[in-house]
């Protein structure tokens, strides 16, 4: 109900409140939405506890099955081959993802090559240049992953070659130990949101709601710092929080937002303490 009222006593969309307090929303969005690990979190959704590497010998291992199969119709095995792929390249994706900008002791990058000049570079299909750094030894290794590569297949083999070029490959499918981003828990409690998209949210958005603090200590006289759970910032993480994430936060309320954020301050200062 409180929500509700609060919602009638400002009419503005979100865009307008947002934009009166100088923040621009397409710096929201690159923090909770396009700078996420997609391939990572669509992965896990799918594979749950499975990691990676342990799908990527599964496919293997059925691929040696498929070639050495005479029961199967032509068909049939086409179909399992295709599938075989497709799940070899959301395994792939998902460990290129979790080797760049750091695998072990390598600082990994990567650049698109142009394939033509128009006069300004044109990149249609392009190669990928991938340079690994040693952290202590500066030694430097390049490979290339070819560009215009149509298939699954082909794609993931290309960036297993160039892996292996680069004498990673082994380090890639190691087998890591490595905090979840999804649980059994309902969507909205996975960690990919009370970990990361709301700490990065209220960590983003807090210091344009600056506001005095209430004294809760009755030896207080003086207020000594801002609130940290001001009404209209948790407002409008909800109103942003259900547009960037429809699916997930349809229903969330501005007690739930301000418990996840409890959690998340306690957290840090635990962190603080424990490297003092």
């Amino acid at each position: 109900m409180k929500e509700k009222e609060a919602a009638k006593g400002d009419s503005r969309t979100i865009f307008d409140r947002l934009s009166s307090r100088g923040i621009e929303y397409v710096e929201i969005k690159k923090l909770i939405s396009f700078d996420l690990p997609h391939a990572t979190l669509f992965f896990e959704r799918h594979f749950g506890c499975h990691s990676a590497p342990q799908v990527l010998r599964q496919v293997k291992r059925w691929k040696q099955l498929l070639r050495n199969d005479f029961i199967l119709p032509a068909k049939q095995k086409t179909e399992i081959d295709q599938t075989l792929s497709r799940t070899e390249m959301f395994a792939w994706r998902a460990r290129i993802e979790a080797s760049f900008p750091k695998l072990g002791p390598w600082h990994l990058s990567w650049m698109c090559l142009p394939t033509h000049e128009d006069p300004e570079p044109r990149y249609i299909h392009p190669d990928i240049r991938i340079v690994a750094i040693h952290e202590k030894t500066h030694q430097t290794r390049v490979a290339i992953v070819p560009g215009g590569i149509e298939d699954a297949f082909s794609w993931g083999e290309s960036w297993r070659q160039a892996f292996a070029d680069l004498g990673l490959l082994e380090l890639v499918l190691k087998r890591q130990t490595r905090k979840r981003l999804v649980s059994a828990r309902r969507s909205q409690a996975w960690p990919i949101f009370t970990k990361v998209v709301i700490p990065r949210l209220y960590d983003f958005l807090a210091p344009f709601y600056r506001k005095r603090g209430h004294v809760w200590s009755e030896k207080e006289n003086a207020l000594k710092r801002d609130a940290f759970f001001p009404k209209e910032l948790l407002d409008d993480m909800r109103d942003i929080l259900r547009l960037e994430h429809p699916h997930i936060f349809p229903h969330v309320t501005r007690d739930q937002l301000k418990a996840a954020v409890q959690r998340y301050i306690g957290r840090n200062r635990k962190s603080t303490n424990s490297t003092k």
